[in-house]
């Protein structure tokens, strides 16, 4: 019996081995990192926001630690909150969102509703 589940395991590794050699290695990392060629670095792209009180927060924008005050190539890095990193340079300002496709919008207080159980004893 043993042999025949390992002899089932091998002869299925050889049939489909080809097929499973199409996909992408998900443990592989991404394109135009260390030496895989493949698309450019993220220009600009924020990786970390480190908030600390007294104003020493920081930020690692492309692997580049900055404080507020510190240089960014040719820009200046003016603010940093937990949403965004405010820069200037020559050009002028830039805004430099942390996850640009997430807008907060705060909840508004009145919204909570009482369930209808609660609102007819409050009647």
């Amino acid at each position: 019996m043993m042999r025949n589940n390992l002899f089932i395991a091998l002869l299925s590794g050889l049939i489909l081995g080809p097929v499973f050699a199409q996909f992408p290695d998900p443990t592989r990392p991404p394109a135009g990192q260390d030496g895989v060629e493949g698309a450019a670095p993220v220009e600009n792209g924020i990786q970390t926001v480190i908030l600390r009180p007294g104003g020493k927060s920081a930020v690692v924008i492309n692997g580049q630690y900055l404080r507020v005050g510190d240089k960014f190539g040719d820009k200046r890095v003016l603010k940093i909150s937990e949403s965004e990193v405010v820069l200037k340079g020559e050009s002028g300002r830039e805004v430099i969102k942390v996850t640009p496709a997430i807008e907060k919008i705060p909840a508004k207080k009145n919204a909570v509703r009482k369930s209808p159980a609660k609102e007819a004893a409050h009647q």
